[in-house]
């Protein structure tokens, strides 16, 4: 089986401008040591070629993910993986490297960090003109979605990402994130990683792939959208950073309802060589690598798994 482990935020907690959800960097070496006592842990070429039947592993394999291209990737994750040896997977959303832009997600996570729940909600809702209560939410799917949240948090960030007008909701999120941070481009600097950054781990024996140009749900996006967004991402890929035998992709939230068969038909099309979701669960050889299954960090396999109660909140 491969077993692919999916990670965020890996910083120092004490050291943090704000008190995001990250798994501390103690927590983090912890697990990769033991997650490399359990496993073979794999490059992309072992895990594409142990997909395709073409290599028989002693056992499982396990592969490092790690989502949206942040500072810490390069600074903090990848001096710790390369002394251990081990390779992880980068996917950037090229819009903030290229574009030094803030993507609404990560201006969702910092506002809500940064303000009270409550006083932050309200103001977004204001900005989006609705009443709180006309926000209706399946309290079972943000659940499912975001199991470490409370339900009002779950339900909030459910609305944000899947049901709210992606239009209202940015220009609502920005300007709230201009209000209380100042200007996006000098946040966005100091949060992501610089394409000069990303050559730097590649030189290090890490991979990148794409994560999208806007972190927008594919589903979302009407076909000509769909295809500008994608092909600004592999364009942007492949002139700023070093080749490699395969590309990969992160679908931005990652449930199967938020890409579709022509998203991943247009990933082909442009080079992409596989594609991971947020769906939990391991892979077995034969499955479409365009449909790879990912366990969070606070879920990683066997007894290799940090507590929930190791990850700051």
């Amino acid at each position: 089986m491969l077993h692919t482990v999916m990670y965020h935020y890996v910083q120092d907690p004490a050291r943090m401008p704000l008190p995001l959800k990250v798994m501390p960097v103690d927590a983090f070496r912890r697990q990769v040591r033991r997650l490399a006592e359990c496993f073979e842990m794999a490059t992309l070429e072992s895990a594409m070629a142990y997909l395709a039947g073409g290599y028989k592993p002693r056992r499982d394999l396990c592969l490092l993910t790690f989502d949206d291209g942040l500072a810490e990737h390069a600074h903090t994750v990848t001096p710790l993986l390369a002394e251990m040896g081990i390779e992880g997977i980068f996917f950037l959303i090229t819009a903030c490297c290229e574009e030094n832009r803030v993507a609404p997600v990560h201006m969702n996570h910092v506002l809500m960090a940064a303000l009270p729940f409550g006083d932050y909600r309200r103001e977004f809702f204001h900005e989006v003109a609705i009443r709180p209560d006309e926000a209706q939410v399946d309290a079972a799917a943000a659940k499912a979605t975001y199991p470490w949240d409370s339900p009002e948090v779950a339900s909030f960030k459910y609305y944000f990402n899947f049901l709210a007008r992606p239009g209202d909701r940015d220009r609502a999120v920005s300007a709230l994130f201009q209000r209380h941070f100042g200007r996006e481009d000098e946040f966005s600097r100091t949060f992501y990683l610089s394409w000069t950054g990303a050559r730097a781990m590649q030189s290090a024996g890490m991979k990148i792939g794409g994560h999208t140009h806007l972190h927008r749900p594919l589903s979302s996006l009407a076909a000509p959208e769909l295809f500008a967004d994608l092909d600004r991402c592999r364009g942007l890929l492949h002139s700023r950073l070093r080749p490699q035998p395969y590309w990969p992709f992160s679908y931005p939230y990652g449930k199967l309802a938020s890409f579709t068969p022509e998203s991943v038909s247009m990933l082909r099309t442009l080079g992409f060589h596989c594609g991971c979701t947020t769906e939990e669960g391991a892979n077995c050889q034969g499955t479409d690598p365009f449909l790879l299954r990912r366990v969070d960090c606070k879920k990683a396999p066997m007894e290799a798994a940090v507590s929930p109660s190791e990850v700051a909140q």
